[in-house]
């Protein structure tokens, strides 16, 4: 949550450094980034994630809202429980929306202990295609920088040391506070796109 009395701290010290510095794109960064705390501060106030429910429920509303937007461009999809459809327990909720069963999409969340997001809960949405290397993997990788290109971010693989296990995924890693502010929409249509673009390529290398 945004202080109060952090905005108005940053208020008077913005003027202050206005009267040393008399250029334009100072005031405007600084203008910018004040009403952009004054927006935070009021999107979040008050707000708590018990009253916003809990995680299982963010991922219910934003995998109902998915499957609407792909049913819109022609898209099934389907997300049965992973226990029950691929004999495995935990957190995460995989989609399905390939005729292949051992392609899938995973979305979930993680804190990893070591990397660029060491420490920090993150948001990540799965493109798996374990012991797929030479048939999936590596094809598909052919396309990942049309498929970043098409969605405006950055793909992360796994790290080789996983690779190496036979473990291949394509993955779209996303902020927490997408969760914390209850994004589902925004959410939805950032899944929705990493499924819409990753299937296209799946679909260049005959994989329906």
């Amino acid at each position: 949550m945004i202080d109060q009395d952090f905005v108005n701290l940053f208020s008077r010290q913005k003027e202050a450094f206005l009267k040393e510095y008399k250029k334009n794109s100072y005031e405007k960064a600084l203008s910018w980034f004040e009403r952009w705390l004054q927006e935070e501060k009021v999107k979040t106030e008050g707000r708590t994630d018990r009253e916003q429910g809990n995680f299982e429920d963010f991922i219910e509303q934003v995998l109902s809202r998915t499957g609407e937007i792909l049913q819109f461009w022609g898209v099934k999809m389907a997300y049965p429980s992973p226990e029950r459809w691929l004999g495995i327990k935990g957190s995460w909720r995989c989609i399905r929306v390939l005729e292949n069963p051992l392609i899938y999409y995973r979305l979930g969340k993680t804190r990893p202990r070591k990397g660029p997001y060491q420490n920090q809960e993150i948001l990540i949405f799965d493109l798996v295609m374990d012991g797929q290397k030479k048939q999936v993997f590596l094809p598909v990788l052919m396309y990942k920088r049309e498929i970043e290109l098409e969605l405006g971010e950055v793909l992360e693989r796994e790290l080789p040391k996983v690779e190496a296990t036979g473990k291949y995924r394509l993955k779209l890693v996303l902020p927490f506070h997408l969760v914390e502010r209850w994004e589902v929409e925004l959410t939805s249509k950032k899944l929705a796109g990493f499924i819409l673009a990753t299937k296209k390529a799946l679909n260049k290398i005959g994989i329906v």
